[in-house]
């Protein structure tokens, strides 16, 4: 089997020119609107359904712990089915789980609803970066992750916003609802793009004479030493992450004298200002380093961690002005830290052979999930047991909580410093693998 016979290229993005991208991008997009928008109504949520700050932080482990169960056998169906059909139908899931969220009149309603996100997310992400590794050539790739990579981000910033104005207007139930409708048009998006053959812009096909079993893959992926490196890094820089997106609004609302409006739109803003420009610089500068310095992706990855982890690190101390140090600190650090996901994925998708990508990114998810389902309750319940005064009111202590965790996205940069070493090794031994046969 050799596939179809190559058209010729479009531009300098390759065969498939710019739509596929967009297309995918938009997926990410719907998920993380979906997923932001709780956070951005979760104090008045708290304040009708009556739960506490560590119940609040179970809603976001919720649905992490549901992707950390699916996320090896949404890698592995990613290698086997048609991924355009498998993401189609998990975006009209979604929206699904969103409406009921909207819906819910109680804790363990909104906490199901929530497993429910995660779950689908599981199952699309792996199958939307296989596809961007086969539709987009080693030249532009790190490009094509960074716009992939950043559009979750930029979702749960534009997630917030949006939630906290719809907030403000219809209160948080209509909020919810609302974020719901567009999955439905990018599912029929999805289910019209085109399919390329496994492997194909890396030049070669991938050919399997049998289907090999879940184990035998699994066992594949984790024998990469440079992805075994990755997997512990890129966990204990998702837990950071997905804490300072699910509790960014409670934080500006209890240090920052904010409004739960304000907190809402100026939380989200900064997110999604360094979101944006953090993923693109960091998907450019991939692509510009790479061949010039031995693991440059992964080095690259490492040093922007580090930095971003001393800004954010910083603009959670105590007594600092809020509009001239604290939030363009945290933009800086969110920014840098995302420039990291750009480089991270691209290593994942070339260290691997390409009928393996799947199963590889299900991999990285699940680990990537593990830290991420933990750290918003650790958060909460840090912050419960250290209390400040807000408003007359007891209220848990975010700035500190944030500070005692904020050290673990420093061990994931020198883990990635230690494993660039096996890169270029393992993505030659990649591209060798008997899976591959020249196009």
């Amino acid at each position: 089997m050799t596939g179809p016979e190559p058209t010729p290229v479009t531009s300098n993005w390759g065969r498939y020119g710019r739509r596929p991208l967009v297309v995918l991008c938009l997926v990410g997009l719907v998920d993380a609107v979906d997923r932001g928008v709780v956070p951005a109504v979760l104090p008045a949520m708290q304040n009708e359904l009556g739960f506490t700050d560590f119940q609040a932080g179970l809603l976001n482990t919720a649905l992490i712990v549901a992707a950390v169960l699916l996320a090896i056998p949404g890698g592995l169906l990613a290698d086997r089915l048609d991924r355009r059909k498998l993401m189609g139908g998990v975006l009209v899931l979604w929206s699904l789980s969103t409406v009921l969220v909207g819906l819910a009149q109680r804790y363990w309603q909104v906490f199901s609803m929530r497993a429910a996100l995660g779950a689908g997310d599981a199952i699309n992400d792996p199958a939307a970066q296989s596809l961007v590794a086969d539709y987009y050539p080693v030249a532009v790739r790190g490009r094509a992750y960074a716009f992939q990579r950043v559009v979750p981000t930029v979702g749960l910033g534009l997630g917030t916003i949006v939630g906290g104005i719809l907030l403000g207007w219809f209160g948080w139930r209509v909020a919810v609802v609302a974020i719901a409708a567009p999955g439905i048009l990018v599912a029929l998006m999805v289910r019209r793009l085109p399919l390329p053959p496994r492997g194909e812009a890396d030049g070669a096909i991938a050919v399997r004479e049998t289907v090999p079993t879940s184990w035998s893959c699994i066992k594949a992926v984790v024998r990469v030493p440079s992805l075994r490196v990755l997997l512990l890094a890129t966990a204990f820089i998702n837990g950071i992450l997905s804490a300072l997106g699910f509790w960014g609004v409670a934080y500006h609302v209890r240090a920052s004298d904010l409004s739960e409006a304000q907190a809402a739109a100026v939380g989200g803003g900064v997110i999604l200002l360094g979101a944006i420009a953090g993923g693109v610089a960091g998907g450019i500068v991939t692509d510009k380093i790479r061949g010039r310095v031995r693991g440059a992706p992964m080095l690259l990855a490492a040093v922007v961690t580090a930095l971003g982890t001393l800004f954010l690190f910083v603009s959670f101390l105590d007594g600092i002005p809020v509009y001239s140090v604290r939030l363009p600190l945290q933009m800086i650090g969110v920014g840098l830290v995302v420039s990291s996901l750009p480089p991270l994925t691209v290593i994942t998708a070339e260290v691997v052979p390409a009928d393996l990508r799947g199963s590889s990114f299900g991999i990285v998810k699940l680990c990537a999930n593990l830290l991420g389902a933990v750290t918003p309750a650790l958060i909460g319940l840090i912050a419960d047991n250290h209390l400040i005064l807000v408003d007359g009111e007891s209220k848990g202590d975010l700035g500190f909580a944030f500070r005692s965790t904020m050290w673990v996205m420093l061990i994931g940069s020198a883990l990635l410093l230690l494993g660039r070493r096996y890169v270029d090794r393992d993505t030659a031994a990649a591209l060798r693998a008997d899976a591959l046969h020249p196009d």
